[in-house]
């Protein structure tokens, strides 16, 4: 392949990122159907060495149509950690009590999965035993993530309330 080049290993994480998006889209055949982006061209949009980005309107065309799938929305997450955070969506729901409730009750069950994953890690039983390994630690973090999305979804629903919304 004439055209490969050594990439750096954030572009890779970002091709990487986009190959997942184009996966929970339906594949390569499905995301040139529906945007008209020739087949070859998206391929070389995630491969780790090939200097072929995707587009911010390619990104915003996927992402929008995956919502709600695993990994979503794909791109956004990985340029948020980029930048050390984590992407939390808008407020669902009602800022009533029912509403107030069912997102404690939502960070009450991040927070075990999060329990659940740091103790898997160090149980001796663990892949690493006692010590966490680079998988158990990158699992944990994504539980993490979950954990800090849904406490930002309730601090936005309390603002909101002082502000009187």
């Amino acid at each position: 392949m004439g055209r490969s080049i050594t990439l750096s290993p954030d572009q890779q994480s970002g091709k990487a990122a986009f190959k997942s998006l184009v996966k929970s889209f339906g594949g390569q055949d499905a995301a040139s159907s529906e945007t008209g982006v020739r087949r070859q061209k998206i391929s070389d949009m995630g491969l780790p060495n090939v200097a072929e980005f995707p587009t911010l309107d390619l990104i915003d065309s996927l992402e929008d149509r995956t919502v709600g799938l695993p990994g979503w929305p794909h791109v956004t997450n990985w340029l948020c950690r980029r930048r050390g955070g984590v992407f939390v969506p808008l407020p669902q729901g009602e800022h009533d009590a029912d509403g107030m409730m069912l997102t404690v009750a939502e960070l009450a069950g991040e927070l075990g999965d999060v329990s659940r994953s740091i103790s898997d890690a160090v149980s001796a039983s663990g892949d690493g035993g006692r010590n966490i390994t680079v998988a158990e630690a990158h699992a944990a973090l994504a539980e993490l993530d979950g954990l800090d999305r849904t406490s930002a979804q309730l601090r936005l629903k309390l603002i909101a309330k002082v502000k009187g919304e």
